[in-house]
């Protein structure tokens, strides 16, 4: 797989900045893989993508004096 095919999906998990690369972490994939999490590019026609919820908005308190 790509990660350009990956994105949006909410099992995506970006773990570059602890050196582990870009991960898969859906239940399915991770029952054989070794590491737990397999790497994107391991991960052969995923028919798993899940889209992620949209981030909720504070509302922040306004001051209409």
């Amino acid at each position: 797989m790509l990660i350009a095919d990956c994105k949006g999906c909410s099992y995506l998990h970006w773990a570059i900045g602890i050196g582990l690369g870009v991960r898969g972490t859906h239940p399915e994939h991770r029952i054989n893989a070794r590491p737990r999490m397999p790497l994107i590019s391991a991960i052969t026609d995923c028919q798993l993508y899940k889209a992620r919820e949209p981030a909720q908005k504070i509302n922040a308190p306004t001051n209409k004096d």
